[in-house]
């Protein structure tokens, strides 16, 4: 079995070191011949409304997690498949009622957006609730409703 192992820049190497060498069986980072391909998150056009509406609704769905917002209120934001997901696990881990708000509510602290195309977007977040950090990803879908309106669907969702 070959494993890769990064090798450093000779020029970042400390003066005693000389230059690294593979073991036998692995083969050096990057891989001969080929460049890196690296995520980039793609903007499309102005993106400052995508991603405050990302917020908006990070920031719901943090307060429906924390128990401070009830769950049907998101509802209408999101398919039914994955409302029905969220209304299940949070059944499951039954939340203790929080005590009288005292400023400490869950706040989404970052939110980043990724558009895959024009018409769908998926979005990472942080939510930090009790001075804990839980990571959330949700996609979210253009789609048209019966009246023929646009309106974005979060047809995605997963927590940890």
């Amino acid at each position: 079995m070959k494993t890769a192992t990064a090798l450093l820049v000779p020029s970042l190497q400390p003066s005693f070191a000389g230059p690294v060498e593979p073991a036998p069986g692995q083969i050096p980072l990057p891989f001969p011949g080929l460049s890196p391909v690296l995520p980039v998150p793609v903007e499309r056009g102005d993106a400052a409304p995508m991603r405050q509406r990302a917020a908006r609704f990070m920031q719901a769905l943090v307060e429906v997690l924390s128990g401070e917002r009830a769950a049907r209120q998101m509802a209408a934001w999101m398919a039914p498949d994955v409302y029905d997901q969220l209304t299940s696990r949070l059944s499951a881990h039954a939340r203790v009622p929080l005590r009288a708000r005292s400023g400490h509510g869950a706040r989404i602290a970052s939110v980043h957006v990724s558009m895959v195309h024009d018409g769908a977007a998926e979005i990472a977040g942080r939510m930090v609730h009790r001075g804990r950090s839980r990571a959330l990803a949700v996609r979210l879908e253009l789609q048209t409703t019966h009246r023929g309106d646009q309106v974005w669907k979060c047809t995605a969702l997963t927590w940890a």
